[in-house]
C-alpha cells in the first residue's frame, strides 16, 4: 500500500502524510501522531507557504479555457511544492532519529566500559591495599630487629652441623620472600594507578556520550515539531487548493483529490522503477572503513598488573585478589514517549504475502516485524512497547534466532550479501538517506516485502507496519542502490 498524500481527505494533522493507508494495523490500534517541540536545531524552521489564488482570482479563471487552464496549472503546481516542503521536514526528522539512536547505542557502550573499567580499578586497589599492609608489616619487622626477625636470629644462632644446608636454603628462601613482598607492592601500585586513570577516562567518555544523547534527544523532538508544523499548515493549504480547484473544473473536492493523488502515484512508481532499473550500473558497494578508536573516550580495559611470582622455595606473601566479575551493563532509560494528538486509525490492509522456501528464517522474521503493526515509533525502542527501524529490525531477527547488530548501517554492513534493487527479493534490508553521500552511513532501514512495499519503523507520528517506497521517495527519502541479504 502507498502512503497516502500529505492531506488528503479530512484527515486530522500530523498522520495527514502518511496515516490514511500507511499502516497494517488491527482494528483496534489508533495510530500515534506528532508532539509539538520546543524550538531546538535548524529543524525548525518551517518554509512560508506560497500566495493561494484569492476566490476573486478563480472567479477571474472561469472567464475563459485559457484562464481556468492556467489557473488550474497554477494550484497544480502549489500542490507540488507543498510536498517539496514536507520532503525536507521528513528527511531532517528522519536524520535526527537515527542520529539519537546512535547517541542512544553509543551511551549504551560508554557506560558499560565505564562501569567495567571501574570493577576493574577497584579490584586493584584491593590487591593494591593487601599488599601495602604486608609490606608495613615487613618494614616493622625489620626496623625492630635491625633486619632480622627471631626466627632468623634463632636459625643462625644453631650451631648443629646438620642443620647447615638447611639454615642456608631457609635464608634463602626468606630473602626471595621480601624480594617479593617488595615487588608485589609495587606491581600492584603500579596496576592500580593505571586502573585508576582507565576508570576516570571512561566515566569521562560516558558523561560526554550522555550529554551527545540529550543534544541528539532534543535535536529529534525539534525535528519531529518542525514536520508536525509543515504537515498541518499543507492540510490546510490543500483542502483550500482543491476547493478550487472543483469550482474551477466544477466538480467535486474528492474527485479533484483522486485526480491530483492519481498523478502522484504515477509518478512515484515511475521514479521507483527508474531508481531500480539504474541500480544495475550503480557502483559496487563500499563499507565504510572502521573508525581508529579514541585515546580517552573508548578506553581499553587491561588487566590488573601481576605480582611478581615467588621462586618455589616459598609462597608469596600476597596472593592476588580473586577476579571481580564486572557488573551487568545498566539499562537505559526508555525514550520518552510521544504523547500525540488523536489520530483516526488507518485501515486495515492485507499485506502481501510472497511465498519463501520451506524451512527459512526470512519469513519468521518478517511476521514478527508484520505481527507490529500498529506499535508506535519509539527514539532508541527495541520493544516491545515500541521500535525505532533498526530496533524492529534486530528484535525480528532476534525471533528468527539470528543476531544482527543495533544500528540500521551496521545491519547493512554485516550482512553476508548486498544485491542491486533489481535483484532484490523479500526479507531483503532496504536503506535509506545516505548522508553525506558516499559515506556508507545510512539514516533509516526498513525490510522489503516485494510489491512495492517495506515493513518499517519510520518515523514519531507515523506508527509501525506496511508502507509504499514509491511514496517514501516521492516525500523526499532517498533509497540507496542496493539491498542487504542476510
Amino acid at each position: 500500500m502507498s502512503l497516502p498524500r500529505l492531506v488528503r481527505g479530512t484527515t486530522v494533522l500530523a498522520c495527514a502524510a502518511f496515516a490514511a493507508t500507511a499502516v497494517v494495523a488491527p482494528a483496534h490500534a489508533a495510530a500515534p501522531a506528532f508532539v509539538a517541540a520546543p524550538a531546538f536545531s535548524a529543524f525548525t524552521s518551517v518554509p512560508a507557504s506560497p500566495a493561494i489564488p484569492s476566490t476573486d482570482d478563480i472567479d477571474q479563471a472561469k472567464k475563459s479555457e485559457a484562464a481556468t487552464a492556467a489557473e488550474s496549472a497554477k494550484i497544480d503546481a502549489l500542490l507540488g511544492s507543498a510536498n517539496e516542503r514536507l520532503q525536507g521536514s521528513l528527511s531532517g526528522t528522519i536524520r535526527a532519529n537515527s542520529a539519537y539512536t546512535d547517541a542512544l547505542v553509543a551511551l549504551d557502550q560508554r557506560r558499560t566500559e565505564a562501569t567495567q573499567a571501574k570493577a576493574q580499578a577497584d579490584a586493584a586497589a584491593k590487591q593494591y591495599k593487601t599488599a601495602k599492609a604486608h609490606l608495613g608489616a615487613l618494614a616493622g619487622n625489620l626496623y625492630k630487629t635491625g633486619g632480622m626477625n627471631l626466627d632468623v636470629q634463632a636459625l643462625i644462632g644453631s650451631t648443629s652441623a646438620d642443620n647447615a644446608m638447611y639454615q642456608a636454603s631457609t635464608l634463602m628462601a626468606l630473602s626471595t620472600d621480601r624480594a617479593n613482598t617488595f615487588d608485589t607492592a609495587a606491581a600492584a601500585s603500579a596496576s592500580s594507578t593505571a586502573l585508576q586513570a582507565q576508570a576516570a577516562a571512561a566515566q569521562k567518555a560516558a558523561d560526554d556520550a550522555a550529554r551527545l544523547a540529550e543534544q541528539s534527544k532534543l535535536a529529534a523532538q525539534s525535528a519531529t515539531g518542525a514536520l508536525a508544523a509543515v504537515v498541518k499548515e499543507n492540510q490546510a493549504q490543500r483542502d483550500v487548493l482543491l476547493k478550487q480547484l472543483a469550482s474551477l473544473h466544477n466538480t467535486t473536492v474528492a474527485l479533484e483529490g483522486a485526480r491530483v493523488d492519481g498523478l502522484a502515484k504515477k509518478a512515484e512508481e515511475a521514479a521507483l522503477q527508474a531508481q531500480i532499473a539504474a541500480s544495475t550500473r550503480a557502483p559496487a558497494p563500499v563499507a565504510p572503513a572502521a573508525p581508529a578508536a579514541p585515546a580517552q573516550n573508548a578506553p581499553s580495559q587491561p588487566q590488573p598488573a601481576q605480582p611478581a611470582q615467588p621462586k618455589p622455595a616459598a609462597p608469596p606473601v600476597a596472593p592476588p585478589a580473586p577476579p571481580v566479575a564486572p557488573p551487568a551493563p545498566p539499562v537505559l532509560p526508555p525514550a520518552p514517549p510521544v504523547v500525540p494528538p488523536v489520530i483516526p486509525p488507518a485501515p486495515p490492509v492485507a499485506p502481501p504475502a510472497p511465498t519463501q522456501p520451506t524451512g527459512s528464517y526470512i519469513q519468521t522474521m518478517v511476521n514478527f516485524a508484520l505481527s507490529k503493526s500498529g506499535t508506535p515509533y519509539q527514539w532508541g525502542g527495541t520493544g516491545p512497547v515500541g521500535y525505532d527501524c533498526s530496533g524492529l529490525v534486530q528484535q525480528a531477527f532476534a525471533a528468527a534466532g539470528v543476531s544482527v547488530p543495533r544500528t540500521g548501517t551496521e545491519q547493512f554492513w554485516a550482512a553476508p550479501q548486498r544485491v542491486p534493487l533489481s535483484q532484490m527479493r523479500y526479507g531483503d534490508l532496504l536503506v535509506f538517506d545516505e548522508s553525506p553521500a558516499g559515506s556508507g552511513s545510512f539514516g533509516h532501514i526498513a525490510i522489503y516485502l516485494g510489491n512495492d512495499q517495506v515493513v518499517q519503523a519510520l518515523s514519531p507520528g507515523f506508527a509501525t507496519g506496511v508502507y509504499s517506497i514509491s511514496s517514501m521517495l516521492q516525500f523526499g527519502m532517498t533509497l540507496y542502490p542496493y539491498a542487504a541479504r542476510y
